[in-house]
């Protein structure tokens, strides 16, 4: 006997989590569980436990997305900034002497060392951190906007004219 799409559904939730966190869509979802689409959306609407758990998978991926730009955007600004760190350099050391018979003996050594390396400030990325960050002082034509207006009006009184 063949199992009803709510039943099947009701079986399946963790898998539905799974492959909605995975970034599958509905559609794809009713595809994996061989059903229609049509019928997902409508057990979606009458069992609350998967929309709830769809509505789970799209919040979290929401504040994912958010926290991932937060980071780029704090990672483009340290870019355009400038920035130091601390990176470990290794550095080949040799030391030679004599031995107690008076031969002379030579040795290599391998010496890591913490160094501080300096990334200059990036000027592509300032231009392109400001130009989105302050729009109306960083524009390339800090004027476009008044001309576009002007333009906009004359075009308006071109069209009233034609019309008489």
């Amino acid at each position: 006997m063949k199992k009803k799409a709510d039943e099947i559904i009701s079986e399946n939730l963790k898998t539905i989590e799974e492959l909605a966190l995975s970034g599958l869509t509905e559609a794809e979802i009713a595809s994996c569980l061989n059903m229609g689409y049509s019928t997902f959306r409508k057990v979606k609407k009458q069992n609350i436990a998967l929309a709830a758990v769809l509505k789970k998978c799209a919040n979290f991926k929401k504040d994912n997305l958010k926290s991932q730009i937060k980071e780029v955007e704090h990672s483009l600004f340290e870019r355009a900034k400038g920035y130091d760190y601390e990176a470990i350099q290794n550095i080949k050391v040799k030391s030679s002497g004599y031995d107690k018979n008076g031969k002379k003996w030579e040795k290599e050594e391998v010496k890591s060392i913490p160094t501080k390396v300096h990334v200059p400030a990036d000027i592509n990325a300032a231009k392109f951190f400001l130009v989105n960050a302050a729009k109306k002082k960083w524009q390339d034509n800090p004027n476009k906007i008044d001309i576009d207006k002007e333009n906009l009006k004359l075009r308006k009184q071109e069209l009233k004219n034609k019309e008489w």
